[in-house]
């Protein structure tokens, strides 16, 4: 729910956004990729990247990424705090 909520501003806004969703259960937010591409949303506005924990280092060490939201546990967010 909380890439719903975040998307439609992020976009409206002029931004692109990368969307890592659990490496558990992505097949809903597979879903929602497809139906983004279906209604004309430009390639490489909303992006999603699977994977882990490396994954997760990796948006949080890029210069070019300015914003992290996240839903998890407290290890997660103390991380991305640091």
């Amino acid at each position: 729910m909380i890439p719903l909520w975040m998307m439609p501003l992020a976009v409206t806004l002029g931004n692109t956004m990368v969307f890592k969703p659990s490496e558990r259960v992505p097949g809903a937010s597979t879903l929602m990729c497809e139906m983004l591409q279906e209604v004309g949303l430009p390639k490489g506005v909303f992006n999603m990247v699977n994977g882990g924990f490396d994954t997760t280092k990796h948006i949080c060490a890029d210069p070019h990424i300015k914003a992290i939201s996240f839903v998890g546990g407290n290890n997660a967010g103390e991380y991305i705090a640091e």
